[in-house]
């Protein structure tokens, strides 16, 4: 008895969010997954890689992927370093999301072209408009945009820059219904926010140590 308390003392929880990603229709059609490492729905994150590495480990080795995403794709953040060298699980059954903070080089735009030609599918997080976009934009297929951070006219500006491109718009932080109207007449066919569904969080076990 003595050993197997041992034994099982050697587990912490772990943690992860789930945010529904909606259709015009209000149909779940993805989830973003988001990493956690504490019980209050936030994350302190010092290492990106290492928080998203962790996120995918846990979800393919702790988890029925079927039971946390039903199927439908899971929306991951990446870094610059997991987009050069991308974790060897089915990317079908994925998104990669592109952050905001990631500097728009000669490296991404290789790297990038690498996952597009391999049939990855693609998303820029937070996106905001510079004189770089146009050398990843053909590159993605989804244009996630922060509809808190850029209101009025700066919104219905991205919009239209966008519309040269072949790509899906996403609203997120969408937080009334007045905000998820208005981007709906703007074109945006994804939707995610408070004012459709908070994050979930998922818990279950693991053998790596965690702190809050």
């Amino acid at each position: 008895m003595d050993e197997l308390n041992s034994s099982s003392s050697m587990y912490q929880k772990i943690i992860m969010a789930r945010q529904p990603i909606y259709d015009v229709d209000v149909n779940i059609v993805a989830y973003e997954l988001l990493f956690r490492n504490c019980t209050d729905n936030q994350a302190v994150i010092i290492d990106g890689d290492g928080a998203t590495s962790e996120l995918l480990v846990n979800l393919y080795t702790h988890f029925d992927v079927d039971e946390v995403v039903g199927g439908k794709k899971a929306y991951i953040n990446f870094t610059k370093k997991l987009i050069e060298d991308p974790p060897p699980f089915d990317k079908r059954g994925f998104v990669v999301e592109v952050l905001e903070d990631i500097v728009i080089d000669d490296d991404l735009v290789e790297n990038l072209t690498k996952l597009a030609d391999a049939g990855y599918t693609i998303a820029l997080d937070d996106y905001i408009h510079n004189e770089q976009s146009h050398r990843i934009l053909p590159l993605v297929d989804i244009v996630k945009i922060d509809v808190l951070e850029l209101g009025g006219e700066e919104l219905e500006r991205h919009v239209q820059l966008l519309r040269q491109y072949d790509v899906t718009l996403l609203a997120e932080k969408v937080e009334t219904h007045d905000m998820y109207k208005r981007c709906s007449g703007l074109g945006f066919e994804l939707f995610q926010g408070y004012f459709l569904c908070r994050p979930l969080m998922i818990s279950g076990k693991k053998s790596l140590p965690v702190s809050c």
